[in-house]
């Protein structure tokens, strides 16, 4: 991703004794580990004071180095068993890895005997060998931070693998293969400190600004969050810099191994729900531990009514036992209150932490001050760290989905990113301004239609064009031409009596259009005189042009069409007569943009592709053979003529064609390290290359074929990023009582578990755009005409196990169909649907 400020601009722009208080609060937190685990201690430390789990016990060494020393960096996330040996807390007995000890005491003296041995390594300078203690093997982030706490001025707070390679990245340094966490830790810290910029820097001031500077992060998510019914807590929230939940019965989250054993705990906790509730409200409470320092909270008030915009800081999650109700608090860094009403989200009546999409937050930020950026999506940003590593993607998964969505918004966010367009996010979430830079960067018509224009000079002549440079020319016959004109197809000018010949060449620079005062006009700009032009004789006397449209009409009209075989034949006789320049003319109009949209299909080939010969008419009212140069060859020319531009070709239904015949010898040449290195094209002889700066990114329906059947040359050529149905983007949704997410996701099991996962409905059939269909007649009319045409199709007509799959309301298994007064009928429709969401749960 083409990054919007530099290393030298963050430097300069950068306060770091801003931050004073919180490196002095930093240095606290690591005050305190070591005077309660000193060093020297660690020999005989038990494993008591070590492992986190134990009833009463808030202060062992792993409780404080994950939970209570924040300000010393992050190692949350993934489950407690970065932890090596800890206590459960819901069920006897301890974990450690049991396939290296009998024992959590054996586990416990190999761990304690490990960081003795790390740290006796530090001490030598030889950091080399720790990461290859195999008792810490487990443990990555954990052995880097007790590293940093120990040595603050040897490692820096960043104990994330990906992170630190991040960083490298961004400062051109190579990350080397079978190197592990403390030693690429080690190797950013020597870069930064041979920076002479960074003199005087503390490894937390450099990490600090390392964040600053560029984020890791895939993308800040953005979550609602109500304070309480009808915001009754907002005030304490907005005071004391946090936002809060209830639930409260369920205990402090932090508490629970993962996700796993606490969603269990949730369901115990609150039986009353039934289980499609209990797992979509344990995912909201969820939500709050997975939320990171620079996600974005909407507080909001009701349905309608946005409080406040936040960011979350480096508090994070806490459960405060304090409160009387919602302990559940997120550490929140409050903007400016917005106290803004928006349209109605009916699904903010009923979830308490939801996401919110793209549109929906520029709509809340629209005329708000304070916190303009507006995030990048998520996936764009993975599907960004694939293009650049791997050069191609194919997006791929069930049926409605959204991959072509995703895969249209990311070719324009990341053309235009890489363009330099600061805000590219912003662009992307408003439909008009997506459409306009969509068109701007997308392939011209390779082959702009040459039009015939007659000109009268009773009425108007070419000299006036030549003369005044561009016109408005007048709507007249033949009319249903007017309206298929494109901005930039050429014209060949025909003069009638008394000259009758042809006498120029112009341009369309503007298509058909209606001005104020009701005249229909179009555009027309000179471009250059012809040498001898062709006569009315002439032209009625070539076998291929005596059939053209202006011919048969006797050129009485006004606008004519030209077929490709006309237009190549009246070049041909042009050019004859010393008009050369008409094939410069011709070139021109083979334009090519940064974004190719092309979809693949059964007849799709090499041809069409690369190259090939095309059947062409000549003047001799036969056909000939011409080679032509397919798509993907017109963008890598264009490509290698404009190296500091990047070119993006978006492959629709890749699976579609049969890819080893479409790619044919360029199938070697896509991957990364192979750009550049030239094939001799089997057609034309040439010499062929794919430029660095061409990617492609495809889609594939996996209800069509699954990856699985591609040809392992073609799967290890492409990144492959897989997209499935997101039932909570229907979270909240219902239409008269049947919840839309709970609807999909039983119909998605029963599909799962009968035709396997890549067959399951997408949750684009129960969209428009970023909003559930909310009208009963709408759901009804896509479920008879969308879903269950496809479920039909999984079934081939067996109608035991459509009815399975939507119930036996739905489907007459003994007259073998649908039951059409059900389907047709929207309430009846809603009520037999309504009893499959409410049916035991499936299983294998």
């Amino acid at each position: 991703m083409k990054q919007s400020i530099s290393l030298a601009e963050a430097l300069t722009d950068y306060d770091r004794d801003a931050r004073s208080d919180q490196y002095q609060e930093a240095e606290k937190q690591r005050a305190a580990i070591l005077e309660r685990f000193p060093l020297g201690a660690w020999a005989e430390m038990t494993l008591e004071d070590y492992a986190v789990g134990q009833p009463g016990r808030d202060d062992t060494f792993c409780r404080w180095v994950e939970f209570r020393s924040k300000k010393l960096g992050s190692m949350k996330g993934g489950s407690s068993r970065k932890l090596i040996v800890y206590k459960h807390r819901k069920k006897p007995g301890w974990y450690f890895p049991e396939n290296e000890f009998k024992d959590e005491r054996e586990a416990w003296t190999a761990v304690r005997d490990g960081f003795i041995h790390a740290f006796r390594l530090a001490e030598e300078g030889n950091w080399s060998e720790i990461d290859d203690i195999s008792a810490l093997r487990l443990g990555p982030a954990l052995r880097t931070k007790t590293l940093h706490i120990y040595f603050p001025d040897e490692v820096l707070p960043i104990y994330s693998l990906e992170h630190i390679k991040h960083f490298l990245s961004r400062l051109s340094v190579s990350v080397e293969k079978g190197r592990s966490t403390v030693q690429h830790n080690r190797k950013l810290l020597q870069t930064l400190r041979a920076d002479d910029r960074f003199d005087g820097w503390s490894t937390t001031q450099m990490a600090w600004f390392l964040y600053h500077w560029s984020h890791p992060q895939k993308a800040p998510r953005i979550r609602k969050i109500a304070p309480g019914e009808q915001a009754k807590y907002w005030d304490d929230c907005q005071k004391d810099g946090y936002i809060c939940v209830g639930w409260d019965q369920v205990g402090d989250l932090t508490e629970f191994e993962d996700k796993e054993e606490f969603t269990a705990a949730f369901r115990a906790a609150f039986p009353d729900y039934n289980r499609s509730t209990q797992t979509k409200k344990a995912n909201e409470l969820w939500t709050l531990m997975e939320l990171e320092p620079g996600d974005i909270v909407v507080a909001n008030k009701g349905t309608s009514h946005v409080l406040a915009l936040g960011t979350v800081n480096d508090e994070g999650y806490s459960f405060r036992s304090e409160r009387d109700e919602y302990q559940h608090v997120v550490g929140v860094d409050w903007g400016p209150v917005v106290g803004k009403d928006i349209p109605t989200q009916k699904r903010w009546g009923v979830v308490t932490v939801a996401k919110v999409p793209m549109t929906l937050y520029q709509t809340i930020l629209d005329g708000s001050s304070g916190m303009e950026a507006l995030p990048v999506d998520s996936i764009f940003r993975e599907l960004d760290d694939a293009i650049t590593r791997k050069g191609q993607i194919v997006l791929y998964g069930p049926p409605g989905t959204g991959k072509t969505y995703h895969a249209r918004r990311f070719g324009v966010w990341w053309l235009l990113n890489q363009n330099g367009i600061a805000d590219a996010a912003r662009v992307v979430s408003d439909r008009t301004k997506f459409r306009s830079a969509e068109s701007s960067l997308s392939t011209s018509v390779l082959n702009h239609r040459v039009w015939w224009l007659v000109a009268n000079p009773k009425e108007w002549s070419w000299d006036i064009l030549r003369k005044d440079g561009k016109v408005d020319f007048r709507y007249g016959r033949l009319k249903r031409n007017y309206p298929q004109v494109q901005v930039g197809d050429l014209v060949i000018g025909y003069q009638s009596t008394p000259d009758k010949k042809l006498m120029a060449v112009a341009r369309i620079s503007r298509a058909f259009s209606t001005d104020t005062e009701g005249n229909q006009t179009i555009g027309v700009e000179y471009v250059a005189d012809l040498k001898d032009g062709l006569s009315y004789e002439e032209l009625r006397d070539d076998p291929v042009l005596s059939k053209s449209e202006p011919i048969r009409f006797n050129n009485q009209g006004t606008l004519f069409a030209l077929t490709e075989a006309e237009s190549q034949c009246l070049f041909e006789r042009l050019v004859e007569r010393g008009n050369e320049t008409l094939w410069d003319l011709v070139d021109q109009d083979d334009t090519v943009g940064q974004l190719t949209r092309i979809t693949f299909h059964a007849s799709y080939s090499y041809e069409d592709f690369i190259e090939g010969f095309r059947p062409v008419a000549n003047s001799s009212d036969g056909l000939s053979l011409r080679l032509e140069d397919g798509v993907f060859k017109r963008v890598c020319r264009e490509a290698v003529a404009n190296p500091d531009r990047k070119y993006l070709v978006m492959i629709d239904e890749i699976n579609r064609a049969n890819m080893a015949k479409v790619f044919g010898e360029l199938l070697t040449l896509l991957e990364i390290d192979k750009r550049d290195l030239t094939v001799t094209l089997p057609q034309s002889k040439q010499a062929f290359s794919i430029p660095q700066n061409v990617y492609l990114l495809a889609t594939m329906n996996t209800a069509d074929r699954s990856i699985k059947l591609l040809d392992a040359a073609l799967r290890r050529r492409f990144s492959f990023i897989e997209m499935m149905p997101d039932c909570s983007l229907l979270e909240g949704e219902e239409i008269d009582g049947l919840p839309l997410d709970s609807f999909l996701a039983k119909l998605n099991r029963r599909v799962a578990i009968k035709f396997g996962p890549e067959k399951q409905i997408g949750h684009s059939f129960l969209m428009e755009g970023e909003e559930a269909v909310g009208d009963a007649e709408e759901f009804a009319r896509r479920f008879r005409q969308d879903i269950l045409p496809l479920l039909q199709e999984y079934c081939y007509d067996d109608y035991a196990t459509l009815a399975e799959l939507v119930g036996t309301e739905v489907v007459d298994t003994e007259s073998f169909c649908v039951n059409g007064d059900v389907t047709t009928d929207p309430q009846k429709l809603l009520a037999a649907l309504q009893k499959v969401v409410s049916s035991p749960e499936d299983t294998n």
